[in-house]
C-alpha cells in the first residue's frame, strides 16, 4: 500500500476515532509497554531529563503516559504520517516537537538530536522492523532504550479461520485474510533475532494475547476499520461500503465473534560504550 493511501486512511478514517479505543486495546498494550520501561528504572528520579522520540506516535497517548509515570523530566519528540494525528498530539502535549512524515524516513529528521528512548508502537505493520532497527540505533544514545509493540502473524486466529471459508472468500472478492499481509513480524523469535542482529541487548520480550469481543458487524468495524487495526485489508475488499444485505449475512455467519490479538511487547537497549 502506498504512503499516500495510508496517510489518507489515518487522516480521514482513523484519527477522529483513535482515542475512543474500541475494545480498549491501545490503552492495554501501551500500559504493558510502559510496565517494561518501568522495570528498567529508566523513569526514576535523580536522572537528567529523558529525551523521548515516539515514531508513529498517533495522538501522543504513549508520550503522555510516559510523562505521567516518570519521576524525571521528559522532553517529548514525535513523528507521524497523519497531520490530523499530529494535531491531536500537539493539543495533548503542548511542548511536543513533532514532524509529519513516514517513520521510514526518520533519517531526515531530528538530525542533530540523540535520544535516551525511542518507541515504535504498531509501526511495523507499515515499515519493516529490519528497516527501522539500524535507524533507531543511530538515533539512540549509548545505553538508550527502544520500546517495541507489534502484531505478529498469528494474530486474530478465529477471524483468520472464518475468513478462509469459501463463502466468506466469495463475499470478500476472493481475498483470503492473513495477518502476514500486514507486514508484521512472524513471531517473538524473529523480533529477538532482529534486535540482536542489529546490536541491541534484549531487556524483555513477551507475547500478549488480549481478548476481543465483537457482538456484531458494526462493533467489528468500529474496531477494525475506524480504530485502524485492519483498515488496509477492509478497504482492499471494500467492506467499509457493505450493503445492508451483506451486513445481515455477516451477522448471521460470523458474529458474535470472540477472538484475540497477538502483540509482541519488547524493550531493547543499545549497549553503553
Amino acid at each position: 500500500m502506498s504512503t499516500a493511501a495510508i496517510q489518507r486512511q489515518y487522516d480521514e478514517v482513523i484519527a477522529a476515532h483513535y482515542d475512543l479505543d474500541a475494545q480498549d486495546l491501545t490503552n492495554r498494550m501501551l500500559d504493558l509497554a510502559l510496565e517494561h520501561v518501568e522495570r528498567e528504572a529508566l523513569l526514576a528520579a535523580g536522572h537528567t531529563p529523558l529525551k523521548a522520540l515516539d515514531l508513529g506516535m498517533g495522538t501522543g497517548l504513549f508520550l503522555e503516559k510516559l510523562r505521567n509515570a516518570s519521576a524525571r523530566g521528559i522532553q517529548p519528540f514525535g513523528l507521524d504520517l497523519s497531520a490530523r494525528m499530529v494535531d491531536f498530539a500537539k493539543r495533548r502535549i503542548p511542548d511536543l516537537q513533532a514532524v509529519i512524515d513516514d517513520a521510514a524516513a526518520i533519517d531526515g529528521h531530528f538530525v542533530n538530536e540523540s535520544f535516551g528512548f525511542v518507541s515504535t508502537h504498531f509501526v511495523t505493520g507499515f515499515v519493516p522492523m529490519e528497516h527501522l532497527a539500524p535507524r533507531i540505533w543511530n538515533k539512540l544514545q549509548p545505553g538508550g532504550y527502544w520500546s517495541f509493540l507489534g502484531a505478529v502473524s498469528s494474530a486474530y486466529p478465529t477471524l483468520q479461520k472464518k475468513a478462509r471459508s469459501k463463502l466468506l472468500r466469495f463475499l470478500g472478492r476472493g481475498r483470503k485474510f492473513e495477518a502476514r499481509d500486514l507486514l508484521t513480524p512472524v513471531d517473538c523469535n524473529a523480533i529477538s533475532d532482529c534486535f540482536q542482529r542489529h546490536g541491541f541487548e534484549v531487556c524483555s520480550l513477551e507475547l500478549a494475547r488480549p481478548k476481543l469481543e465483537f457482538a456484531d458487524f458494526d462493533a467489528f468495524m468500529e474496531f477494525a476499520y475506524h480504530g485502524g487495526w485492519l483498515t488496509p485489508f477492509i478497504e482492499a475488499i471494500g467492506l467499509q461500503n457493505a450493503k445492508p444485505w451483506l451486513k445481515s449475512m455477516l451477522n448471521m455467519l460470523v458474529f458474535p465473534l470472540s477472538d484475540e490479538h497477538h502483540v509482541a511487547v519488547g524493550l531493547a537497549r543499545r549497549p553503553p560504550n
